[in-house]
Parts: C-alpha cells; sequence; structure tokens
C-alpha cells in the first residue's frame, strides 16, 4: 500500500505522539527511573572511559536507553559483553559492564562478573593478574553495595575477594558480618561459613568458633522445621555437618596450638634473584619448611576429647613464597569511585613459588639412598619421617641397613620405629628375618650415621617481557619483595608454626611491622630500572643455595 504525502505525515505524527506516550509512561511505572546510581557522578571522565568501546555500540541501545526500556537494553548488553568475553575482546568488557550498571543497578550479576573480570581474568601470558585493576574491582563491588545494601550477594562478593584475591582477611570478615547484619535472609554457608573462616585467618580463633556454634544453631532449626521443604533440609543437614566439624577441629587446632608451636622453628630464609634477560628474573631460595606429618584429633562426636594433636612432625612440601615486583613505595589505593581506566604507566607483577624437597634424618634414624633422584615413598613412610636421599644432596649420610643390623650403627628409639613401619612387622621380628632385612637394603634403606637436613627449595623464571602494556616499567625505582605469610599456609603447616606465625623466626627475615599481629617472613629487594633491563645475565641479589646444612 502506497500513501500520498499527506497520509504519511499524520503516521509520522502519530508515531511521534506515541513515542512521547512511551517515555511519559515508562518514566511513570518504572520505579527506579530517578535513582541516583544511574547516572555517572562525573560524566566527563567517565565518558571519557566509555569511548572506545562505545563507539562499536548500535545506535538502538542507545535508542532504547533513551525511550525507557532500560532493563531491556541491559539485557542485550549483557548478552553483547558474554560474546565480547568469549571472543577475547577484553577491552569491549568493561564498558559494557558500566553502562548495564547504570541501566538497571539493582542487576546483581554484572557487578560481580566485571569485578571477577577485573581481578581474575585480565592476565598477562603467564595467567598471573593485572594487579593494576583490584582497585576499580574493589570499587565496582562497593558501588553494587551501595545501590544493593539489603542484599548479601554483594557482601559475599566483596568478602570473598578480600579473602581469596587480597589475602585481606579482616577486611572480607567486616563484609561477611554486614551480609548477615543488613540482610536477614542470608545464606548461611555463603556468609557464615566463610566469616568463620575469615575471623579464624584474621587470628579472631575465639570469634571464629563463636561463629561456627552460631551456624551450627541455624542450620538445626532449619532441619528440624516441620515447614522447610525437603531441599532446605537436604542443604543444611549438608551445612549442619560441615559446621561441627569445622567447630571441632578449630577447638582443636587452637587447643593444641598453645603448646605444639614452641619453640620457634628457626626458618633460615635465603634467597637469590638473577637477571636472565630484559624483564626476566629468575627467583631461587631455600627455607625450613616443617609441619605435621601426622595429626590426631580424635572425632567430632567427642567434643571435649582433642586427642593429641602432632604425632609427627617434619619436612613438608606445599607452602609457597609469594613473589611482588613493583614501583618503588606503591600502596593499592582504597576503593572510590569506580573507573577502569588504570596507570599504564604502573607496574606490578605476583605469583607464588611452591616449595618442595625439604627432608631430614638423625643419627641411628632410617632414611632411603638412591643412586639418582626419583621415586617416592609410601604415605605411611612418609608419616615416620622416612625420607629418600640421592647424590645431589651430598654424601651418603649412613650405611646400608643390612651393615648396620651385622653391628656397623646403632638404631635409635626413633630409628627403630621407622624400620617396623617400613618393614610392616614389629623391629624384633625383624631382626630375625634376613630375607626381609636383604630385601629392604636392596631398595636402598639404610641407618644414619649423622645428621642431614635439606631445606626446602623453590625456584621459578618469571618472564615480563611478553607483556609491555602490563609491564611497562616507565619508573627508575622498583622493590622486590618475597614473603610467606603463615596465614595463608597450609592447614599441617599452620599446625607447626602457627596460624600468626607464633611458632617461627629467622635472624633476618622475621617481620612483625607490616602486619601488625602477624609474623611474617619478607625480604624487600630494591632494584633499578637498569637492573630490570640490563641485557647480559646478572646476580641482582644474594647467592646461589646451599643444597644442605650438614649436623
Amino acid at each position: 500500500m502506497r500513501f500520498n504525502p499527506s497520509q504519511r505525515g499524520s503516521l509520522l505524527a502519530a508515531a511521534a505522539f506515541l513515542a512521547i506516550c512511551v517515555v511519559v509512561l515508562q518514566a511513570r511505572i518504572d520505579p527506579l527511573r530517578r535513582q541516583p546510581a544511574i547516572e555517572p557522578p562525573k560524566l566527563g571522565k567517565v565518558g571519557g572511559s566509555l569511548g572506545n568501546a562505545g563507539a562499536s555500540l548500535p545506535f538502538e541501545y542507545t535508542l532504547g536507553a533513551l525511550s525507557g526500556f532500560r532493563q531491556v537494553i541491559a539485557g542485550l548488553l549483557w548478552v553483547r559483553s558474554d560474546t565480547f568475553f568469549h571472543s577475547g575482546n577484553y577491552d569491549a568488557i568493561l564498558p559494557c559492564i558500566r553502562l548495564i550498571t547504570w541501566l538497571d543497578p539493582n542487576w546483581l550479576d554484572p557487578y560481580a562478573t566485571g569485578a571477577w573480570h577485573m581481578m581474575y581474568n585480565f592476565t598477562d601470558t603467564d595467567q598471573r593478574s593485572d594487579r593494576r585493576y583490584l582497585p576499580a574491582g574493589l570499587a565496582l563491588l562497593k558501588e553494587g553495595i551501595d545501590n544493593n545494601s539489603g542484599q548479601y550477594d554483594m557482601y559475599k562478593e566483596m568478602g570473598w575477594n578480600n579473602y581469596d584475591k587480597i589475602k585481606n582477611f579482616s577486611e572480607a570478615a567486616k563484609y561477611y558480618k554486614l551480609g548477615m547484619e543488613n540482610d536477614k535472609d542470608f545464606d548461611i554457608t555463603q556468609i557464615e561459613h566463610a566469616l568463620a573462616h575469615s575471623y579464624e585467618k584474621s587470628g579472631q580463633t575465639e570469634l571464629a568458633i563463636a561463629t561456627w556454634e552460631d551456624a551450627v544453631k541455624r542450620h538445626k532449626a532449619i532441619v528440624d522445621d516441620p515447614k522447610a521443604t525437603p531441599d532446605a533440609k537436604a542443604r543444611n543437614q549438608q551445612g549442619y555437618e560441615n559446621s561441627r566439624r569445622n567447630l571441632f577441629i578449630t577447638r582443636v587446632r587452637q587447643y593444641h596450638r598453645k603448646t605444639q608451636t614452641q619453640p620457634p622453628v628457626d626458618v633460615q630464609f635465603s634467597a637469590q634473584v638473577v637477571r636472565v634477560r630484559p624483564k626476566v628474573l629468575e627467583i631461587s631460595g631455600q627455607w625450613n619448611l616443617i609441619g605435621s606429618k601426622a595429626y590426631d584429633p580424635t572425632d567430632a562426636n567427642k567434643p571435649n576429647e582433642f586427642g593429641k594433636g602432632m604425632l609427627s612432625v617434619g619436612p613438608v612440601d606445599g607452602a609457597r613464597v609469594d613473589v611482588r615486583l613493583q614501583d618503588a613505595g606503591y600502596q593499592m589505593p582504597a576503593p572510590t569511585e569506580f573507573n577502569f581506566d588504570v596507570d599504564s604507566d604502573l607496574t606490578i607483577m605476583q605469583d607464588a613459588l611452591s616449595t618442595r624437597g625439604g627432608k631430614t634424618v638423625k643419627a641411628g634414624g632410617i632414611y632411603v639412598w638412591r643412586k639418582q633422584e626419583g621415586g617416592s615413598l609410601t604415605p605411611d613412610q612418609n608419616k615416620a619421617q622416612i625420607y629418600a636421599f640421592d647424590p645431589k644432596d651430598g654424601a651418603n649420610p649412613g650405611i646400608p641397613l643390612a651393615k648396620a643390623l651385622a653391628g656397623g650403627a646403632a638404631l635409635s628409639p626413633a630409628g627403630q620405629q621407622q624400620l617396623a613401619t617400613a618393614a610392616k612387622v614389629s623391629f624384633a621380628e625383624l631382626r630375625g628375618d634376613s630375607a626381609k632385612i636383604a630385601d629392604l637394603t636392596k631398595q636402598g634403606y639404610s641407618v644414619a650415621t649423622s645428621d642431614r637436613s635439606i631445606l626446602g627449595k623453590f625456584k621459578r623464571e618469571i618472564d615480563m617481557s611478553k607483556d609491555p602494556k602490563m609491564y611497562g616499567f616507565k619508573s627508575d625505582k622498583y622493590e622486590l619483595i618475597l614473603s610467606i605469610n603463615p596465614a595463608s599456609a597450609p592447614d599441617f603447616v599452620q599446625d607447626r608454626i602457627g596460624l600468626m606465625g607464633e611458632g617461627w623466626t629467622d635472624k633476618r627475615f622475621l617481620d612483625t611491622k607490616t602486619l601488625p599481629g602477624v609474623r611474617l617472613i619478607r625480604q624487600k629487594i630494591d632494584l633499578s630500572r637498569t637492573d630490570l633491563l640490563g641485557t647480559e645475565r646478572k646476580v641482582l641479589y644474594g647467592s646461589p643455595a646451599v643444597v644442605s646444612t650438614a649436623k
């Protein structure tokens, strides 16, 4: 059908009238239309941030938003941002997130996902997070809390990012507690369990115990509630059992760590930093990583019986040395107004190096001697502190088992117990079994005639040359910080060294000032831009790690 000029004019007028009506009606029926959080407080600054990515958005997005259909447009942008993520176009994601949170400030997922991208997904070639974005991620979550203060979800996200990414356990506890206080329908497992863990990690063990006790009561009340759904009962039954178990083990550790962390372990920390080539560092070192190898807590059905605690203690694997290279004097700013622009001149790199290979044997004790490195011992042997030594650990510290039992060396009481564990028969019974002795000797079992200790080692080549946008090295001065936080160590390490480091010491690198109340092992090394960008291989700090410390 064709319209004459008069009809077309009438249709256009009618369309314009209807569009005006839609805008007016949408403004009246949309309760969020005049919410202050919709508009950015500083249009000029943030508008500049949206310039490049905003140009890629179709005009219909803006037209739809101006028409009043904000939630619809926010949904379309959400789909678009997901497409950007899966295509690897990360630069376009944050402008979309920014627009979505303006259009629909009560939609929780964009805040959580936007912070997740900034704090976890923006990485270098070796998957190290771009820590320049951490303040922006926290600021976005803070904005989400301000716009949705009555819902626990945003507090949970802020708590988790502080707990897992930043390792600020006190700050994590603060937000989990706010989640409980501001939303009476909070999820017990997601909020209160996390609060108890945060209290413990921040050294507030009494509060952790009280929180677990409260969680037990809350879960039990729902399990016993006849009006609760079967699904709610099942979930809270699991939460009840987890809470009771965590309550018990927290009490056990509190009881035993008062005495079993003493006397303090001498960490003997040392490190070497080598520039391999421009922007590539090799970081290596060693330290005395001691932990619990066997633990007896009895069980949660006997809440007033805490067992014996640590049954055996010795060198263990698993704790990490944190490595951070940054512009000298950098301090992460507190989260304020969200802005995803980062300082391109700033360099921050953070990694973690696992410590492995520690071992020890006392004169009269049992060990395994191997002609070359390789192989592993059974869990029972590991708990009995039986270690395997080889030529890289230095000279053989003893003699073969058969020779020792024939009078060449005496076994200590501890060595006799170790041998019984390896042979799976009593020491007295083994003495009369020549075939068993010969078999164990063939496997390399030996008796130490001198003490031997091998410190746990860490080593990693850190390459920052592949990501010039992330590591610009524009400053003249840098600081390389090597640190070990006891609160971040595995439980079996904390059993010996304590949650706050009360069970360790170090003549050179014990730090009690950086985190009040926490005994860190921390070493700060000052470096220059020339140190990092030089071309030839060069030792920038320290000396090669010593392989062993005899006697």
